[in-house]
């Protein structure tokens, strides 16, 4: 029976492949028979000249390759640019806020060493921002803006007067303008600094420039954006400077109250010596 099955089947399936042995348990024996793979299941073949013409690139005719990798090294380059903007941009801030802390405490020497410091660099990156106009924006505005401030406040805090645009060529307009109302912050403060020590005539000098200022900003027509929130800071600062300047006078004339009371009441005590003295 084993003989006649195993002929029968060695006419149906082919024996090209090796068999897979299978075991069976029959008749209290384990028997082996040759399993041979079904005819239907075929296997593809892959023939080598197949599988080299796929690991071949294919040629793309239908573009330019060479104009796309352009645009990668450019916006590698444009990447290293920015950043090289941004982080020497930070020193440009930097060096201006130490100038302006120098000035506050009246060291001048180190406040235009520092604003020297400023200039040098924003100078430094300005063939890169002169390059890519974008670059200007952000960082390097920003660190432009508080140069500007430090330098209009040197200048006051040296002559009493207001730097004029002209001489910040690396300013723009909105650097120049922003860098003015921030000035008036820290005018401001030096206001406060100056009114501790009573000296009316520098807070009123402070209040005078601050006055014509917000005389000039009102011919402005500012939209929604930075400039228009430091201008709407400007008039809260030319009130807390007339408030001072206001106190500044009352507490004046309450002074010279007390010296005339003073003075009164040593007369009288002098007078009244004399009189004793003339009855005696």
């Amino acid at each position: 029976v084993v003989t006649m099955f195993r002929a029968a089947f060695s006419r149906c399936y082919t024996t090209n492949s090796p068999p897979l042995v299978r075991s069976w348990k029959g008749s209290g024996r384990t028997r082996n028979a040759a399993v041979i793979r079904h005819p239907h299941r075929h296997h593809r073949h892959v023939s080598p000249t197949a599988t080299t013409a796929s690991a071949t690139p294919a040629r793309m005719d239908f573009l330019d390759e060479n104009d796309f990798n352009s645009m990668i090294d450019a916006m590698k380059t444009y990447d290293e640019q920015r950043d090289t903007v941004i982080k020497r941009s930070r020193d440009v801030t930097k060096a201006s806020k130490v100038a302006i802390y120098c000035l506050h405490r009246g060291e001048l020497e180190k406040a235009d060493a520092q604003i020297t410091e400023a200039a040098a660099i924003a100078d430094e990156l300005w063939p890169i921002v002169e390059a890519n106009a974008t670059l200007r924006h952000g960082s390097y505005a920003a660190g432009l803006e508080e140069y500007a401030e430090a330098a209009v406040f040197a200048h006051f805090v040296k002559t009493g007067n207001l730097l004029p645009s002209a001489q910040l060529p690396r300013c723009d307009r909105d650097e120049y303008l922003g860098g003015v109302l921030d000035f008036t912050g820290e005018l401001n403060r030096y206001c406060i600094a100056k009114a501790t020590v009573r000296d009316v005539e520098a807070v009123t000098k402070c209040r005078d420039i601050v006055d014509a200022l917000m005389g000039i900003f009102l011919r402005f027509d500012f939209r929604n954006g930075a400039l228009r929130k430091k201008y709407d800071a400007l008039k809260y600062t030319l009130k807390k400077m007339e408030n001072t300047l206001y106190e500044l006078s009352l507490t004046s004339a309450a002074a010279k109250r007390s010296r005339e009371d003073a003075g009164m009441d040593a007369d009288d005590e002098g007078a009244g010596g004399g009189g004793r003295g003339g009855d005696n």
